[in-house]
């Protein structure tokens, strides 16, 4: 059985890593599913965009919680 690796951490920066590691693979998944959606015809662009600033958003966070290590 997998553990919930947030809740395995020794310091905050460890958490914040997991915190971060975590956001930007839900962020990336919800920006595959909008495009999918998209092409479908299912959702706008600009709820794309949207997502897509989301994802831009988790990258710069994982990248300033890897360089604070």
């Amino acid at each position: 059985m997998e553990t919930d690796r947030t809740l395995q951490h020794d310091t905050t920066l460890e958490h914040a890593l997991d915190v971060a590691r975590a956001n930007h693979k839900e962020a990336t998944r919800l920006l595959d599913e909008a495009k999918a959606a998209y092409a479908a015809g299912e959702i706008s662009e600009e709820r794309v965009k949207q997502l897509q600033g989301l994802l831009d958003l988790a990258s710069e966070d994982l990248h300033r919680v890897m360089k604070e290590q």
